[in-house]
């Protein structure tokens, strides 16, 4: 058996993660598909192109509302509806859909990923989020967001009870030699679900979907450490890398699981170009497309932050927005961001208001560590994180979608494969052996 380790990249395949410059960008360079007609043919492109080159998994996140009008992606298609359709256009992708504990119902989210996990073959993974905004809770027949706590627990048992369901079922010959699919009752009596089972969709050739989590600290780190096969993190420096990796291993024995068995994966933003000007350049150009003055007061937005500014040049005023130790239990939206976002700018005395809209919101990604130089240097900057062995791989997005990804399949992977780093050809294993 090979013991050679390989990077992981994810497409993160939204494109409210890229540049808030990209619609005019590629306008300008000839890049994307029409999305007038069909919000799905750019998911379908990105993902052809991951498959191309070689990708583990796509992730779609679940935007279950809108905080105004028009979105960045025109409307994008729900996860799970998305994947359905991408599933029959590939045929080696993992594809994680992103899905809400705090708004679905654990029996009817387990059938469909279960239906996904069949039609692709065994290629299915649940992100499994809790998700923001008391606005989107009101999507839901609730008047407000749960509090981060409440959140968790009932994160907790909603996995708790859709791999029972997953688990319980099986395909086995009958005594006539005829294939047949059996299922149990699961009778769960928890705080927040009463679910009988049996699930009626049989189980595909990886058994049940993967589940991926995003826990940033406490609470979350828990759950990833009792459910998760791979963890969606966010890391702005190998130290910070580091010391996530002992969080997760500490909470990971705590449970009975072995240190390093759940890979954790840090979101990363690639500006690249075969020169460092060229990348540079690039950046110039996207946010050329972006009304910073009218960006900067929604910097913080996600977190239920504001702040207040004379101009958009000026230093960014940290005193005014509180530690992450201080609402590390009350903050909107993920903590983990939070955290890299604060440690970003703590790090930069002097940074403006409009470096800190750039990367917390003009850049795409969010929080995540944005790169900009060369083919050649985010090869060695890749290789050097890999080396560490404190992440699994990157989950990548890219700041206009389809032009970045074919230049990336194009440059990057196969300096990656020479550099013997990254798989050279497909993985077409089940998703979940694939993080083993």
């Amino acid at each position: 058996m090979s013991t050679e380790r390989y990077l992981h990249l994810n497409l993160v395949g939204n494109e409210i993660n890229h540049h808030q410059g990209a619609l005019a960008f590629e306008r300008d360079h000839g890049g994307g598909p029409d999305r007038t007609a069909n919000a799905y043919e750019p998911i379908s492109e990105m993902g052809k192109l991951a498959e191309e080159g070689y990708f583990t998994a796509m992730f779609l996140g679940d935007i279950a509302g809108t905080a105004g009008s028009p979105a960045p992606d025109g409307g994008p298609p729900e996860p799970i509806t998305a994947f359905a359709a991408l599933a029959r256009e590939t045929t080696s992708l993992g594809l994680i859909a992103t899905a809400s504990t705090s708004f679905y119902d654990p029996y009817n989210l387990a059938r469909l990923l279960a239906s996904i996990d069949q039609i692709s073959d065994g290629r299915a993974g649940f992100n499994a989020v809790t998700s923001v905004s008391d606005e989107w809770a009101q999507n839901y027949s609730l008047e407000q967001h749960l509090d981060r706590e409440t959140r968790y627990r009932r994160c907790d048992e909603f996995l708790d009870v859709c791999t029972a369901l997953w688990e319980k079922r099986e395909i086995r010959d009958d005594a006539d030699g005829i294939r047949r699919f059996y299922a149990e009752q699961i009778n769960h009596r928890g705080d927040n679900f009463q679910v009988l089972g049996p699930l009626n969709v049989a189980p595909s050739p990886q058994g049940r979907p993967l589940i991926a989590q995003a826990g940033g600290s406490g609470p979350g780190i828990r759950v990833a450490a009792k459910h998760a096969e791979m963890v969606f993190t966010n890391a702005n420096t190998r130290e910070q890398a580091a010391d996530y990796r002992k969080q997760l291993d500490a909470a990971l024995i705590e449970r009975g699981r072995a240190a390093g068995s759940v890979p954790a994966i840090p979101g990363l933003v690639p500006y690249l170009g075969a020169t460092k000007e060229a990348a540079e350049e690039k950046v110039r150009l996207l946010d050329e497309n972006v009304p910073y003055e009218l960006y900067a007061p929604f910097a913080l937005v996600q977190f239920g932050l504001e702040f207040t500014f004379d101009s958009i040049d000026d230093p960014f005023p940290l005193d005014q927005i509180p530690t992450p130790e201080s609402v590390k239990d009350t903050i909107k939206s993920t903590y983990g961001n939070y955290v890299g976002l604060y440690t970003w700018i703590s790090e930069r005395p002097g940074v403006t208001v409009r470096e800190v809209t750039a990367q917390s919101l003009a850049r795409g990604g969010a929080q995540h560590r944005k790169f900009i130089g060369t083919y050649d240097d985010f090869v060695d900057d890749l290789a050097a994180w890999h080396s560490d062995g404190t992440v699994g791989g990157f989950n990548l997005m890219f700041p206009t979608g389809v032009i970045d990804i074919r230049e990336f399949v194009a440059e990057v992977v196969p300096r990656l494969v020479d550099r013997g780093i990254y798989r050279g050809k497909s993985d077409t294993r089940p998703l979940r052996e694939r993080f083993v």
